[in-house]
């Protein structure tokens, strides 16, 4: 099963309509059954029937909620995003912090579940009509960036220049592709490199002063 980060409780941040209790109940079922089935055997085993089976759901169902076993990816970053938006509502830190901070609890998300992870990402990777897929999975990240970076140019802390929704669309894009080059290079300081990659990037956000 998914392993979270802890988050401070806090008043909830403004979200997006959710989902119909139902539907989402579903989804959430069939996300939170295959990583338990992922846990305890192999991503690579783990057929979509097993995992239907396991939540009580026909294969169709299961088709309505995502394309594939990789697309479960998306579940996966809703409930870091959902945790930290918690921990930042009434943030009293910068928005470069907040950025920080949000590139650090997704690390560390991901790297609390490695292996189910690397062959999940790799599954999503090694599939067709990548970019338009990779916009829904990344959905909730480039939500929460996009408010961050917003609040940050009202601030007068970023630059107007770049309208949020692009900003946060060029941050994202960069630590997809970072986290794809951490598939190929699992044993590298990711901390240290997710810094520097975020200290280059607010180099073009950051106001002049």
């Amino acid at each position: 099963m998914t392993r979270l980060l802890k988050s401070k409780a806090a008043p909830k941040m403004e979200s997006a309509p959710r989902r119909s209790s139902k539907k989402e109940r579903t989804r959430q079922e069939i996300y939170r059954s295959a990583m338990r089935l992922f846990a305890e055997s192999d991503y690579d085993k783990v057929t979509i029937e097993e995992i239907c089976a396991a939540a009580g759901v026909a294969k169709a169902t299961f088709f309505l909620h995502f394309p594939g076993k990789s697309a479960l990816i998306a579940v996966f970053n809703e409930e870091v995003t959902r945790s930290l938006a918690e921990r930042l509502a009434g943030y009293e830190g910068s928005a470069e912090e907040e950025l920080l901070l949000l590139v650090s609890v997704l690390r560390e998300a991901w790297e609390l579940n490695a292996p189910v992870m690397h062959k999940m990402l790799s599954d999503f990777l090694d599939q067709p009509a990548l970019v338009s897929k990779a916009a829904v999975v990344n959905e909730s990240v480039l939500d929460l960036v996009t408010h961050i970076v917003e609040r940050g140019q009202k601030r007068g802390e970023f630059t107007t220049g770049c309208p949020p929704e692009m900003a946060a669309i060029a941050l994202v894009a960069a630590w997809s592709a970072f986290t794809a080059w951490w598939l190929q290079n699992p044993e590298s300081d990711t901390d240290e490199i997710n810094r520097g990659l975020l200290e280059f990037q607010l180099n073009g956000l950051r106001k002049k002063t």
